[in-house]
């Protein structure tokens, strides 16, 4: 679990920022949407976690700015882990033009989620067809279109998995 020692750089950095310890261990700094990029770019060089690990979203449906973006970084000095949030309604800053790695989690964010992330050089479906509709990691998405045949969703959807032969019956 991360030391005051770690946490008060980070506090004193943002100091109208919310800095948190997570279940995980994990120093979390929630940061609002206008400041994003500067804070990221702070993130990466004063505090030296240079190192962008992962981008991934959370649709909180009942919220104002439903979507919370969490990225994740690494310092490789420190040898600590730090997450970054933001809440948005769906428009977003790219990171991808001072952190090229982050293109292609953006784009899985947008192709997932539909998150529009503003300045990205190729903002396009990177896992479904282009000619999908919706995007299916938001919450208002429907659930079930489509079974998964296991056998123990037959009895759910109403198919009878293949009876036992009756004693004495053989296919020889």
């Amino acid at each position: 679990m991360p030391s005051t020692e770690v946490i008060s750089p980070i506090a004193a950095a943002f100091p109208d920022a919310t800095v948190t310890v997570a279940a995980d261990g994990i120093s979390t700094l929630i940061v609002p949407l206008a400041d994003l990029e500067t804070s990221l770019l702070r993130v990466r060089g004063e505090l030296g976690f240079s190192r962008f690990v992962d981008l991934t979203v959370v649709d909180r449906l009942q919220r104002q700015d439903r979507f919370e973006l969490v990225y994740l970084f690494y310092s490789l000095g420190a040898k600590m882990w730090l997450r970054v949030k933001a809440l948005t309604d769906g428009e977003v800053p790219s990171i991808t033009p001072t952190v090229p790695g982050a293109n292609w989690y953006e784009r899985e964010a947008f192709d997932l989620f539909g998150i529009q992330f503003q300045g990205h050089p190729n903002l396009t479906r990177i896992m479904l067809p282009d000619s999908w509709q919706g995007f299916p990691l938001r919450r208002t998405e429907p659930l079930g279109s489509e079974p998964v045949d296991f056998t123990v969703t037959r009895r759910v959807y109403g198919a009878d998995p293949p009876q036992a032969d009756p004693p004495g019956v053989s296919h020889d």
